[in-house]
């Protein structure tokens, strides 16, 4: 099966920049909607966190949860096609960590650590921690046993906590028996 190069035609009247110059012209420090969507989520934090102002302030509270789980690197305006499935995913975590709403929600997790990077990871770990502290239930299918060691073994102190595992290695039998 062969596969047609994408095509892409720059606009002559905007020249890729998506909006009309009237648009451009305004401007907040310096930059127009185009710079700040060409912006990383962690360049943007950087950028409103400067200002102390209500609304600069509101926005990097609502950019913070993509930094957590590990987005921080995503462009603010990066079409949601071009995000791999656990970008995807993760972006929906962010949005529901960028709510006010806490506690009593079940998340289903199905490998959510596979093809992370060891640093991100780490952070969807704090990510699931916060979730579980907050009072929410997780339902979290993992084949990782570094991933399950070091969830178990930081959750296993809090007030209300079931774990239940099933498993079938002998690998994973002598690991858990070490933990519980």
């Amino acid at each position: 099966m062969q596969f047609i190069a994408d095509l892409k035609l720059e606009c002559e009247a905007c020249h890729g920049k998506r909006f009309k110059s009237d648009v451009l012209e305004v401007k907040y420090r310096q930059k127009d909607i185009y710079d700040v969507l060409e912006m990383t989520v962690n360049q943007a934090i950087e950028f409103f966190a400067e200002d102390t102002a209500n609304l600069p302030q509101l926005i990097v509270r609502k950019l913070r949860p993509l930094q957590e789980v590990g987005l921080g690197y995503i462009k603010l305006g990066q079409p949601s096609s071009t995000l791999s499935g656990g970008e995807s995913q993760r972006v929906k975590l962010a949005s529901f960590l960028a709510t006010d709403a806490q506690g009593n929600k079940l998340f289903i997790f199905d490998e959510p650590t596979t093809g992370l990077h060891f640093d991100n990871i780490n952070r969807l770990l704090q990510v699931l921690i916060k979730l579980r502290n907050q009072g929410n239930t997780l339902v979290i299918i993992e084949h990782n046993l570094d991933v399950i060691k070091r969830f178990i073994e930081t959750t296993m102190g809090i007030q209300n906590t079931s774990i239940e595992i099933n498993y079938g290695t002998d690998e994973m039998t002598e690991m858990l028996q070490e933990i519980i």
